[in-house]
This record gives C-alpha cells, structure tokens and sequence, in this order.
C-alpha cells in the first residue's frame, strides 16, 4: 500500500514539474507575441523577421513577408491596440505550439490575426512559424 501511494506521489510531482514547464513556455511565447506587436507598432521590421523559423518562409521569400509587414502601416494606419482573442497549446510529437488569435486595432480598421509559436523538443528557441492576417474576411 505504501509503495502504491508513493508511485501516486512520484506521479504527482512529475505532472506538476511538467506544468511548470509548459507555463514557462507559454510565458515565452506570450513573449515573442509582444515582442511582434511591438515592432509592429513601431514599423520595426528587421526586429519583426527575427522572430521568424527558417519554416515560415518555406512558401514565401522573406522579402515578399517583409513587405506584407511594411504594408500594414500604410494601409491601416498606426496600430493602436491589441485584444486577445483566445490562445491554445498544442502540444505535438516534434515540440509545442502556441496558437493565439489577436485583433490588431490599427487607426482606420481592425485586422484579425492568427499568431502561431512554436517550441521544437530539445531546443530553448521559441519562433513564430504561422502568422495570418484578416481583413473583413479577406486574407492579407
């Protein structure tokens, strides 16, 4: 009966160490969230593609999403704030994403985002590795 009860109590304090992880994880993605919407506010694009994996630019170059970033400034104005819309984990045989949607609300309209992070096992570096834009359901 004793070693029943301490197996439930090894158990017990390894789920909660890997809750601990998964929270410092998810702070960090929150993190790298900021860390865009920043140099998104401040036009700062070189700060903004740092933040992109080597995957994200898999379909596209990374000129065609440097202009897509730049664009958004002098379309849609100064970006003002930003509501969270919801986030989730996901966790995945290869590392964790971190999937958040956002309302981006810039001077002249409200653009939706989906913001995707993701945590590769065995690497400290978290990356943004899917970012979409919506306007009026239109995909930017």
């Amino acid at each position: 009966m004793k070693r029943y009860f301490g197996l439930i109590g090894l158990c017990g304090v390894l789920l909660l160490g890997g809750c601990m992880t998964q929270a410092n994880q998810q702070a960090d993605a929150t993190m790298i969230v900021q860390q865009m919407h920043a140099a998104i506010h401040e036009q700062d694009l070189d700060a903004a593609m740092e933040l992109y994996g080597d995957d994200f630019f898999a379909s596209q170059t990374r000129q065609s999403w440097r202009e897509k970033l730049a664009s958004l400034q002098p379309r849609f104005g100064e970006l003002r704030e930003v509501k969270s819309v919801f986030s989730q984990k996901n966790p995945r045989l290869g590392g964790d994403f971190y999937v958040s949607g956002y309302k981006l609300v810039f001077e002249r309209g409200v653009v939706h985002e989906t913001l995707t992070v993701f945590k590769k096992n065995g690497e400290d570096r978290l990356m943004v590795t899917g970012q979409l834009f919506k306007f009026k359901d239109d995909v930017l």
